[in-house]
């Protein structure tokens, strides 16, 4: 790729493309994320007879123009390589507290390794926080990337989500 200086790519001081974070909403997202969402669930989606990936894409549009959904992603050239879906909201139990609770995170397999995922976490939380949130929330599958780098960014274990499929006896 040439990058002349009137590219619009962003470049670092080599002028090698370098990844941006930005906030978008979900008309930004539609249909360009398709193939991420795609990966993101083969590599990770368990029960996968019984959780079949349909985004429920009127629930979304609903709890963003509520307010209560933010999305930053991650690009290089323009290409979406990542994102950070989140729910904002106050908690039922403690009506006070103001938190953030993300629903999906995740980065192409080939922008792993860097700090592109950190990036977009940082990115997140300093959204939450601009929002009034007070707690955020990850979760993440046992063995995964996610689940060793949570503790080094301090966060803790607040609960722990058990699942069962339930089946039609007959």
């Amino acid at each position: 790729m040439t990058v002349t200086p009137d590219s619009p790519a962003t470049v670092d001081k080599s002028r090698v493309s370098k990844t941006e974070i930005k906030l978008c909403t979900l008309d930004d997202i539609k249909g360009k994320t398709d193939s991420l969402f795609e990966e993101h669930y083969t590599e990770i989606a368990r029960n996968k007879e019984l959780m079949v990936l349909k985004p429920n894409w009127p629930m979304y549009y609903a709890t963003e123009k509520m307010g209560a959904l933010f999305i930053h992603v991650a690009t290089q050239n323009d290409v979406f390589i990542g994102y950070s879906i989140n729910f904002v909201s106050n908690h039922f139990h403690y009506a006070d507290l103001r938190y953030c609770q993300n629903d999906v995170l995740f980065i192409k397999k080939e922008f792993r390794g860097g700090r592109v995922g950190l990036k977009l976490m940082k990115a997140t939380e300093k959204h939450a926080r601009s929002l009034g949130c007070k707690l955020m929330l990850w979760h993440c599958k046992e063995n995964t990337p996610l689940n060793k780098i949570l503790p080094r960014l301090n966060y803790g274990v607040q609960d722990i989500i058990y699942s069962k499929e339930l089946r039609q006896w007959q």
